[in-house]
């Protein structure tokens, strides 16, 4: 997947991933970070195989099997922490990861491949958990600074050539009973196998108890043999806290939480605060805050390894009260007052479970609210932020409540066009759709059209004769949900002036076509000469004449009016008018 990608520094894989596929980061050289989620089951061949920039890295609780090579050759490898989920570790998974220092095996290892841990050469000090029933060869040879091993009872073997070349093991524990070592197996008349041990120092001890397995195989191979326990001091490799950043108002208190890894590493720990003006923390980890500022706070075990969290102190401003909760076009508008020292606002709704939702973050001090629906009552409250967006205030657990009931629409514009008059208007927030009225002869409102737009061309006028018009919004079913403005707006209707749209050369003449004006009777056409006037042609109710008369040869203009059925123009007409060459 991403094989040899030298220049990649740092993944994270993805929440749900249950697979890190066969050499997915082999060769991966300048990889220093991977966030493994917990929902990560396998680790197959080679996935990390020579990441050498690799530092630190922790298998989750979920991952059951590390396949073979997976994490070899990670060389500057030093912080290793195995979940306790993982069962079985494949040949050569941490093959030469030369900066380990200490490992624990969990308890639930119940196999480990053939060379797993080969040559880690710093690698101090091994715990081995209470389930290993399978172990291959070499698992632990090379390993030049290892100098104690225990073994938890309930694990059964040790592997062929497992501590070969460890050059510094003084101790090992192995628990009774036990069932094979190396390629000795209890009960067996020889016992001897030199190769397990192989080039380990001769003041090496098997520790264990008395008469057991263990005692004899010691007795058999000339090994030093102990009753006494051995005890593992095993160093923290890292420490952290649950958080890196905190923010604390004045006079409040946080407890800070430590890990170490190894889980099973020994060690104290010392607090400290770069600023006790601003923060304090006691031995514990409580961090009080003391007035406003930035402070630091490391905690340090007695190794020397370090973790640190950046505490912000803020002063708690004065909870921000809604003043005005109005409906508006846009929907219902919120206004409340400024709150000195607060960089902005959060802005929250009560949900239908009658929790808060946080929707909107302003610095100004109002704001309108679109997501609305006619008849509902809304509910808001208000809180200060910082310019991290860090609430500084408390909010008002009650609220401020509004019905939202949409205003009336405005007309906003009224045009006479070729379709007839259009009608604009503003849109209103939450509505469906809106209803259109036309004022009758007799004075009262009569509806004509329902749409979903802000916008409507009425045909059903006449020239010079004035409509007026109001408009309401309405739900889906068809109910109107706001007022109406009882006035109305009002437009005459003078209807514009056609524009002719085709000239074309026939057989018979030149074909006029012109655009449709509504409520008009008909259209007189007209035509001229070069340097002569306009001549009548033709009153007509269609969109288009064949002018036979038009003289050929001779470039002919034309031009067109609206007629009412008295013949009366009712429009202007183009003075330029439109010109073709009769053939």
């Amino acid at each position: 997947m991403f094989s040899g990608c030298v220049l990649l520094n740092k993944v994270t894989i993805a929440y749900g991933t249950s697979v890190v596929g066969s050499y997915a980061f082999d060769g991966c050289t300048s990889l220093k970070s991977v966030t493994i989620p917990n929902t990560v089951t396998k680790i197959k061949n080679s996935a990390f195989n020579n990441c050498k920039s690799l530092t630190n890295i922790s298998i989750p609780n979920s991952v059951k099997e590390i396949w073979g090579s997976a994490f070899s050759n990670c060389t500057n490898l030093s912080t290793l922490s195995l979940g306790n989920g993982v069962t079985s570790i494949g040949d050569g998974a941490f093959y030469n990861d030369s900066k380990i220092t200490t490992l624990t095996i969990p308890n639930s290892v119940t196999e480990i491949g053939n060379n797993a841990f080969k040559n880690c050469v710093k690698l101090t000090t091994v715990s081995i958990g209470n389930s290993v029933d399978s172990m291959g060869y070499d698992v632990f040879s090379g390993c030049t600074s290892l100098t104690k091993v225990v073994i938890a009872n309930g694990t059964t073997i040790i592997g062929s050539y497992a501590f070969d070349g460890c050059t510094s093991l003084t101790d090992i524990a192995i628990p009774d009973p036990f069932i094979r070592i190396g390629y000795v197996q209890i009960n067996d008349d020889n016992l001897k196998d030199s190769n397990v041990f192989r080039n380990c120092p001769s003041k090496l001890t098997i520790h264990g108890k008395s008469g057991s397995f263990a005692q004899q195989f010691a007795k058999a191979n000339g090994i030093k043999f102990s009753t006494s326990p051995v005890s593992l001091t095993v160093s923290p490799t890292s420490v952290s806290l649950n958080k890196t950043s905190l923010t604390l108002e004045v006079g409040k208190t946080y407890t800070l939480t430590k890990t170490i890894s190894p889980s099973t590493a020994t060690t104290s720990y010392s607090w400290s605060s770069s600023n006790t003006s601003v923060a304090t923390v006691n031995s514990s980890g409580k961090v009080t805050a003391k007035k406003t500022g930035t402070a630091t706070i490391t905690v340090k075990t007695s190794n020397g390894k370090t973790a640190t969290c950046k505490v912000t102190v803020i002063k708690t401003l004065p909870t921000p009260k809604i003043s005005k909760l109005e409906n508006k076009a846009g929907g219902i508008k919120l206004s409340w007052n400024k709150v000195d020292g607060a960089y902005g606002y959060r802005l929250y709704y009560k949900t239908s479970s009658g929790s808060w939702k946080q929707f909107k973050e302003t610095t100004s001090t109002s704001f309108t609210d679109s997501s609305v629906s006619p008849g509902k009552t809304e509910t808001y409250t208000i809180g200060c932020i910082d310019k991290n967006s860090k609430l500084v205030s408390k909010y008002d657990s009650t609220g401020w409540s509004k019905k939202y009931t949409p205003v009336a629409p405005t007309i906003s514009k009224l045009d006479n066009t070729s379709g007839g008059i259009k009608l604009s208007w503003n849109k209103i927030a939450g509505v469906y759709g809106y209803r259109l009225y036309y004022k009758t002869s007799s004075g009262g409102w009569k509806r004509f059209k329902d749409t979903t737009a802000t916008s409507f061309t009425d045909s059903g006028v006449s020239p010079n004769r004035t409509e007026t018009y109001t408009i309401r919004c309405i739900d889906k079913n068809g109910k109107t949900v706001s007022g109406f403005n009882s006035k109305g707006w009002s437009k005459k209707y003078s209807p514009v002036t056609p524009k002719i749209t085709k000239l074309t050369n026939t057989s018979k003449g030149v074909r006029v076509t012109w655009n449709k004006i509504a409520g008009v009777y008909g259209y007189r056409l007209y035509r001229k000469y070069d340097g002569g006037s306009w001549t009548k042609v033709k009153d007509t109710t269609s969109t288009s004449f064949t002018d036979s008369g038009a003289k050929k040869g001779k470039k002919v203009t034309y031009t067109v009016r609206c007629i009412d059925r008295k013949g009366k123009t009712v429009s202007g007409f183009n003075s330029k008018g439109w010109s073709i060459t009769r053939k």
